[in-house]
């Protein structure tokens, strides 16, 4: 076998524009199914990102590696997403038409590259026939920009920089003192932006008008939930013209945990072909981002064992050897969903998510009005409240809370109990467990909530507490409330009580005996997401933030309550069974 490496090939989109690909094949074997890797980052760093073109050809593809419209060597404007749609399309069909194709292709990639097969999928192009999507977004607006109407500011500003404020400069062929000397001032604003809360407003902010500078950027700070760009690229809006089947990998701990479940879902139930209902896979791991290079088996302050660990390479290439290849699926791909249940630290399979084998089940928030730190009589229960008067806190956008992790790519489990020590944190925790008990699925939380303060942020974390007391975080959400009041409605009334939901996303957890459950609530999780100045006023514009009290209800007229999925296995006779889930 030998192995023909053609550089910079040039393959033209249909507006015109040219974009460059290396193309790695075996010219002695003739033409074989293809795989496509569209990237932004850079064609020559491949193997850093998880796949090895040698090993593709050695196992019998051709591998394509091409640089994303307005990236590197190939032409044009970078414009996030919506791009990715025909140029997908049209990239498939150069790549199908080549001799050293055989007319069947597959793309894969993980985070944005892992965005481009999805993108592409919309566009069902004829010769598409799988794809491989690892720890990515479905709805680029809520889940990659935006979390519950919060700015995903500690990940945003790291993401874009390389784009906004670095890729120009390469581009336009600087030397490498002048690109070296930019590049640190540029990380050393994004890191002061994520370590301090000065220069207001957020949108003029020289990170924006001098680091990173990009129209791009600014709208996406102004740019409404509901718009048609986010409704044209969200995956499961568009998921029934998807004609292909995917493997969606996901990480309990990954920036875009919800992502790779969302899109499974939307793919079984609304995808335009038996083989894109029926054929989709989801494999989900205690990951973070930085597995994006290959799945480990630790995720910030937790070593989930060796099992943990996952050759990503392999299980995309023996993914692609049964729909481009005709082989047999690998075992380890039979079920449709194969999940990590952390605490047990064990791979499990099922037919669906969340597994049929659970029930769901509430616990309802309980305290005699003082949970505010660790310190509190915060409390969990099945038990439905009565008359309890409410938890009230003052929180400052000028100190906030921190996020534990950073709110960046390497997030992942850590012990919460230093953050717990604040009083504008409410802690709400369940005996010690005397038996195992497991959840797996999907997390709600219905909170009654009431503010002096116009608008708010509300935060909750739900975490594992061992009986030595690690707070190990599982899961957690934001919601803004100007976009979860009554319809009409975008500021809060003094006093007034209203419900918000906020999705938790999902877990898999086996707590043993001894250890707990426990809820955090708060007003904000700085840098991971903007702060909201508690004014009116939206968080990109605003110049003056202030201090407001709110307050958790949790009473037989105004409750709140965690609702989780439990598994029958171990559940015993508790909690009690409760038949209705939220929002579904």
């Amino acid at each position: 076998m030998s192995i023909l490496i053609e550089r910079q090939v040039a393959a033209p989109m249909r507006d015109g524009v040219v974009l460059r690909a290396d193309v790695y094949h075996d010219p002695d074997r003739g033409p074989a199914p293809v795989l496509l890797l569209r990237t932004p980052y850079g064609k020559d760093g491949t193997e850093a990102r998880g796949f090895s073109p040698i090993d593709a050809v050695e196992r019998g593809y051709t591998f394509v590696i091409q640089d994303c419209r307005g990236t590197w060597s190939s032409e044009g404007e970078f414009t996030p997403f919506l791009q990715e749609i025909d140029d997908g399309y049209d990239t498939v069909e150069w790549c199908a038409a080549q001799p050293w194709a055989n007319g069947r292709v597959g793309m894969l990639g993980v985070s944005y590259m892992g965005a481009t097969p999805w993108l592409a999928s919309i566009a069902a192009p004829p010769s598409l026939q799988a794809i491989y999507a690892a720890l990515t977004g479905s709805d680029y607006h809520d889940g990659w920009i935006y979390q519950g109407g919060a700015f995903y500011l500690g990940f945003v500003f790291g993401w874009a920089v390389q784009f906004f404020g670095l890729a120009g400069l390469r581009r336009a062929g600087v030397d490498e003192a002048t690109y070296r000397s930019r590049e640190e001032e540029v990380f050393a604003g994004l890191m002061k932006l994520r370590k301090t809360c000065s220069e207001t407003p957020l949108r003029e902010h020289r990170f924006f008008t001098e680091l990173a500078p990009s129209p791009v950027l600014r709208d996406w700070l102004d740019t409404p939930p509901d718009d048609e760009f986010w409704r044209q690229v969200s995956i499961r809006a568009n998921a029934g013209r998807i004609t292909v089947p995917a493997l969606s990998v996901g990480g309990w701990y990954d920036l875009f945990a919800a992502g790779p479940i969302q899109n499974f879902l939307a793919l079984r139930e609304q995808g335009a072909t038996e083989a894109a209902r029926d054929g989709t896979r989801l494999v989900v791991g205690p990951w973070n981002h930085g597995a994006s290079g290959g799945a480990q088996n630790v995720a910030g302050a937790v070593d989930f064992g060796w099992d943990a660990r996952l050759d990503m390479q392999e299980l995309a290439y023996s993914w692609f050897d049964h729909w481009l290849r005709d082989e047999p699926l690998p075992a380890s791909l039979v079920a449709p969903v194969r999940y990590f249940t952390m605490g047990s630290n064990e791979w499990r399979t099922a037919e669906s998510w969340p597994p049929t084998e659970v029930s769901t089940v509430a616990l309802h928030l309980h305290s005699e009005g003082h949970a505010n730190s660790l310190s509190g009589d915060g409390a969990l229960s099945p038990d439905a409240p009565g008359e309890e008067p409410s938890d009230t806190f003052r929180y400052d956008p000028l100190n906030p809370v921190p996020t534990v992790g950073g709110g960046g790519r390497f997030d992942g489990a850590f012990d919460h109990r230093r953050v717990e020590e604040r009083d504008d944190v409410l802690v709400y925790s369940t005996p010690p467990f005397e038996q195992p008990f497991e959840i797996h699925g999907p997390l709600r939380l219905e909170l009654s909530v009431a503010s002096d303060a116009p608008e708010a942020d509300f935060t909750a974390k739900l975490l594992e507490v061992s009986p030595e007391g690690f707070a190990r975080n599982l899961s957690e959400g934001v919601v803004r409330s100007r976009y979860a009041l009554p319809q009409g409605e975008t500021r809060m009334r003094p006093g007034h009580v209203y419900q918000l939901e906020l999705d938790l996303l999902n877990t898999s957890n086996r707590f043993e005996p001894g250890s707990r459950l426990r809820l955090e609530v708060s007003a904000g999780s700085y840098p991971r997401f903007d702060r909201n100045p508690q004014t009116g006023e939206l968080a990109a514009t605003a110049t003056e933030f202030v201090a407001a009290q709110h307050s958790v209800h949790h009473s037989a007229a105004h409750p709140s309550r965690l609702w989780l999925r439990v598994s029958d296995a171990v559940r015993g006779a508790w909690p009690p069974l409760v038949r209705d889930f939220p929002s579904e």
